[in-house]
């Protein structure tokens, strides 16, 4: 199973305990095939730079951002390789799992760089971050395959002595969005299931929901973030587009294996966006 390497770990004196890792936690980006290209009226490239713009104004320094699919909207050569060239210009190391919209193949030809990675591990300093492929090929809903069920437990098995993050595209949990969740992980209860077997498995990170979210089953704390363009209005039992602007979640993991996190939004909405549509 490959590693990008180790981070090391800092000590934060505000929290005083030792800092493991600095997340930055960005998805949703959904590229489009040509720049300038809008969907639901925004022009969602110049929304994410906008967002990376927010998240690297701030005095907080991430170590690594987490990219948890639907990288891009439209699945071509294109739309990675901008990407790519967005991502390069970070100058933080970038894993990538993708999300209902990707091309998985795509991803592992065209983004991989010197600081863009497509792995299923990482290994931290006293953590491991476990990325999951829950995609189904054409389809908007998600499940995790034998394989990527293996993969979490064969992870989760031979780093016992590594609290465990694991990131995934799909939400394992209900949003309370009716539309929402018919898209749902269909797979979810024996994803959940074989985390409880191991009580260092203590994040699940995820997109797909266009909104924030922070729950708790059992030992675990499940975390959604922001799209960096356009939001899902929470608790909606049909599509809806929210008031709330982009964003991104900041977390940082410690070495007694607590976390810290929260999330912050651009000032304003992106401009031209349509509050009126049905769907996208």
């Amino acid at each position: 199973m490959s590693s990008a390497g180790h981070i090391g770990s800092t000590d934060a004196p505000s929290s005083r305990k030792t800092v493991v890792a600095r997340i930055l936690h960005i998805t949703d980006f959904h590229f489009l095939a040509e720049q300038g290209q809008t969907l639901l009226g925004v022009e969602t490239e110049l929304s994410f730079a906008a967002v990376v713009e927010r998240a690297n104004q701030t005095p907080w320094r991430p170590d690594l951002a987490l990219l948890t699919g639907d990288l891009v909207q439209d699945p071509c050569v294109s739309s990675y390789q901008r990407l790519k060239q967005r991502l390069t210009a970070l100058n933080v190391h970038c894993y990538c799992l993708p999300g209902n919209h990707d091309d998985p193949r795509l991803m592992s030809e065209l983004l991989p760089s010197e600081n863009v990675h497509v792995s299923p591990q990482i290994l931290l300093d006293k953590w491991q971050i476990i990325c999951l492929d829950s995609t189904i090929s054409g389809k908007p809903n998600g499940r995790l395959s034998d394989e990527q069920l293996r993969l979490l437990e064969i992870s989760l098995t031979e780093h016992s002595d590594r609290y465990a993050l694991i990131a995934l595209h799909h939400h394992p949990i209900p949003s309370g969005s009716l539309w929402m969740d018919t898209m749902v992980l269909e797979n979810a209860d024996e994803f959940l299931t074989i985390t409880q077997k191991y009580p260092h498995a203590r994040v699940v990170v995820f997109g797909h929901v266009h909104q924030a979210m922070d729950e708790v089953y059992g030992r675990l704390r499940l975390l959604a973030s922001p799209s960096t363009c356009f939001q899902f209005k929470p608790l909606s039992p049909d599509f809806a587009v929210d008031r709330a602007p982009p964003g991104y979640r900041w977390i940082e993991l410690y070495a007694d294996g607590t976390i810290d996190t929260g999330v912050e939004r651009l000032a304003e909405m992106p401009a031209g966006l349509e509050f009126t549509s049905k769907g996208y």
